[in-house]
């Protein structure tokens, strides 16, 4: 086979794979609105992902809302919304700085609070790989996306393809980590 045979071929793979990431990032991940979970957990980073966690909070009154990301300097009456939201324990985890940190901040928080589910809030764009990275570090624990939708134009465009390389990334990685874990080296 020839090198322009292979460099057309790659070409093609890539492009459909790129495509299909950014239609599963704009039509996937709806969350029915009407669905209350006792633990919402929200990456920082993006527009409206901490305002939704608030939206939601007033009409499903979760027991949790664990922030994970939030810069170190950040206070929680700094976040909160006008309107206080009552009865629902507000939690800020500062540790996280990107997402794989942001799935083991997550992790330690389930684990000491003996939580099996969760509702993820983050950016369309950003499910993918959050589910990723905490399905990685806690193959038990129970997901339900609720994807930020991102106004859909040439800036989403090229974050989808910077989002569909760290895919690729954390897709090779789990491969070879799953080689390396059932190899005899």
């Amino acid at each position: 086979m020839s090198v322009r045979k292979v460099f057309l071929i790659t070409v093609f793979f890539w492009v459909g794979g790129c495509c299909l990431f950014i239609m599963l990032c704009i039509f996937s991940y709806k969350h029915d609105h009407n669905a209350c979970f006792d633990n919402i957990v929200v990456l920082t980073g993006g527009r409206d992902r901490i305002a939704c966690a608030f939206s939601l909070a007033e009409s499903c009154k979760p027991k949790n809302i664990f922030i994970s990301g939030v810069y170190k300097g950040t206070m929680l009456h700094d976040i909160l919304p006008e309107k206080p939201i009552r009865d629902v324990n507000i939690i800020l985890g500062k540790q996280a700085k990107n997402t794989e940190q942001n799935a083991k901040e997550i992790d330690e928080w389930v684990k000491e609070n003996d939580i099996s589910e969760i509702l993820l809030i983050t950016s369309d764009y950003h499910m993918m790989r959050s589910m990723a990275e905490l399905r990685r570090v806690n193959d038990r624990l129970k997901i339900y996306p609720c994807a930020v939708n991102s106004s859909v134009n040439f800036v989403f465009f090229l974050i989808c393809v910077k989002e569909f390389h760290k895919m690729i990334y954390i897709q090779c990685r789990n491969l070879l980590g799953t080689i390396k874990n059932t190899c005899c080296f």
